[in-house]
């Protein structure tokens, strides 16, 4: 059932305050915990759960306890963190971080250099999301936020329904928009680092257009026709260009297989995380410390230990001989 202003969870660590919005999946709150920080908890929805048997509920729970490990391991400055991960009832739960900002459909048409910052921030994000066998699947602008007062795009919504391949949890035309590759129409289908390319391609696409593409249910069925980005800005370089249409082809085997490989034909170097960049000022003030103090202990050390007795003097062995010494030449 779906939870109320006030309503707690697990035993009061947190504590529902409103709902942010729903899907076929599942619905996403606000929450605070006991420090009153705010936080996102996300829940499968009763539509879905209602319909499952109890079989397949089972797996369903165990997919996503193991989903939700692998989240927690997907760190990455523009990943949205997942903090926890409890059962609630019959309820599997994800608590994220709540991150105040408006997303990428509040974005008018951008110039090309701003809308590939955004986009290697999250191509970036989506190699350590590949990296841990996790497909995103739902990559669109609508799943992108800007952290407020920053030029900072962060990915979240990983639905919690991710890795369950079932009739339920797949796109059906009813659904489909212009992010979804054709392959998550099909329960059979493979998926890849090639499915989030598309999206991701398809964001940038509606970035410097400010249109939404057509879905690839109408392109495959000769419906409507992905028009060429550059026809809609001229502004927009022949690379990017040609780096989009092959982003979002139909055919899974025909769009670069990595995420790598495409930002390779953009022409944008991906952000790769250092993780001593990581390391806040206290944490280098603590080892910094802490190695002055152990020399400290060895100078103090050294200069307590009393000085060792000089060696006794030995008088020089003459060793008589026949031979007269010679006197040193000149």
């Amino acid at each position: 059932m779906a939870w109320s202003a006030g309503q707690q969870l697990q035993r009061g660590k947190y504590t529902i305050e409103k709902e942010l919005g729903s899907g076929r999946f599942g619905i996403t709150y606000l929450a605070r915990d006991r420090t009153s920080q705010r936080c996102v908890v996300k829940t499968l929805s009763d539509t879905l759960l209602n319909q499952l048997t109890p079989a397949e509920l089972n797996r369903l729970q165990d997919k996503l306890w193991q989903e939700a490990v692998k989240l927690a391991q997907c760190k990455h400055p523009h990943i949205v963190r997942v903090k926890d991960s409890f059962k609630e009832g019959q309820q599997v739960c994800l608590v994220m971080e709540y991150i105040q900002g408006q997303d990428l459909t509040h974005a008018n048409r951008l110039t090309e250099k701003e809308a590939l910052r955004y986009i290697r921030q999250i191509g970036s994000a989506l190699m350590v999301v590949h990296e841990n066998n996790l497909v995103h699947r739902d990559v669109r602008p609508a799943n992108i936020m800007m952290r407020q007062g920053k030029r900072e795009a962060v990915l979240i919504d990983f639905g919690l329904a991710v890795g369950f391949d079932h009739p339920l949890t797949t796109i059906n035309p009813t659904t489909a928009d212009g992010f979804t590759p054709l392959e998550l129409y099909h329960v059979d289908a493979e998926r890849g680092a090639y499915t989030d390319v598309y999206s991701l391609a398809a964001t940038l696409y509606q970035l410097l257009t400010g249109e939404k593409p057509p879905s690839v249910r109408d392109r495959s069925l000769a419906r409507a026709k992905l028009k060429p980005p550059q026809d809609v800005n001229p502004k927009m370089s022949d690379r990017t260009n040609q780096a989009i249409l092959r982003g979002m082809a139909l055919a899974p085997e025909e769009r670069p297989q990595t995420m790598q490989e495409w930002l390779d034909l953009l022409g944008v170097v991906p952000q790769i995380p250092q993780p001593w960049r990581r390391w806040d000022l206290t944490m280098w003030l603590t080892i910094i410390g802490t190695i002055a103090g152990i020399l400290s202990m060895i100078a103090g050390f050294l200069a307590l230990k009393p000085p060792s007795a000089p060696p006794p003097e030995t008088t020089p062995e003459i060793t008589p001989t026949s031979q007269p010494i010679q006197p040193e030449t000149q």
